[in-house]
């Protein structure tokens, strides 16, 4: 058996190189194992209790120490993080109220600038109504002007033809009288009464035509009148437009 174990055994590794391993019973005295028969039995002390339970407490509270150091950590975190959620909160209040800032200040800007262009197309719109009202006005006085230009030029129109009727009737009337002292004069009585019956029948036509044309101009002073009026009246209304508008 023993020569056995010391024949040498080859090895041969991977790379080609050989190696001899020689097998060969262990040398020296080994310690004997500790059995509870053979250990050499100690009785504890009061002292030795003693020792053990203050190493129990510094073991107790060494635990509690380690245990006191993790939570004061966590607690030191967990400030750090209310800490940084706090400053967290607090950049972005300020941030928020500088934009609040900064777009009130803007639409401030923006409403003035409305207010201006605002303000500015209401001058514009004074000035076209100025404009307006001064146009409005000088064409109603040229109308005006022009209505009482022609009323005026028809009045005397009209006291001109009555003027002139009236000078043909009485040139009528003298001729009538001439023709009625002719007949008397020169004709007998049946001539006479039919020359003066022709003669009355036309100083009467004569005279429906000269008060059917008095009529017509009398309407015609009417009209003139009522368009008079309603110039006068127009005018003022005219004018109280522009200012309410």
């Amino acid at each position: 058996m023993q020569t056995e174990m010391m024949s040498p055994v080859k090895n041969q590794a991977k790379n080609g190189l050989a190696f001899e391993v020689i097998l060969d019973v262990p040398k020296g005295n080994t310690p004997a194992k500790l059995t509870p028969q053979n250990t050499p039995s100690r009785q504890l002390t009061q002292e030795d209790i003693l020792i053990k339970l203050q190493r129990a407490e510094e073991r107790r509270q060494s635990l509690e120490m380690a245990k006191l150091s993790v939570i004061s950590e966590k607690n030191q975190k967990i400030e750090e993080a209310a800490k940084l959620r706090e400053e967290q909160s607090l950049n972005f209040a300020k941030q928020t109220e500088k934009k609040l800032i900064s777009k009130l200040e803007s639409s401030k800007e923006n409403r003035n600038t409305l207010k201006m262009n605002l303000m500015e197309k209401l001058k514009k719109t004074d000035t076209k109504i100025a404009q307006i009202k001064e146009i409005a006005s000088s064409t109603a006085n040229i109308l005006e002007e022009k209505i009482i230009n022609k009323l005026i030029a028809a009045e005397e129109n009209r006291l001109a033809n009555i003027s002139a009727l009236t000078e043909r009737l009485k040139e009528h009337e003298k001729h009538v009288e001439e023709v009625r002292n002719a007949t008397v004069v020169g004709k007998d009585e049946e001539l006479e009464e039919k020359i003066i019956v022709k003669l009355q029948n036309a100083l009467d036509n004569r005279e429906d035509h000269l008060d059917k044309i008095k009529e017509k101009m009398r309407e015609h002073a009417k009209h003139i009148d009522e368009v008079r009026e309603k110039a006068r009246l127009q005018s003022p209304n005219s004018s109280s437009c522009f200012e309410q508008s």
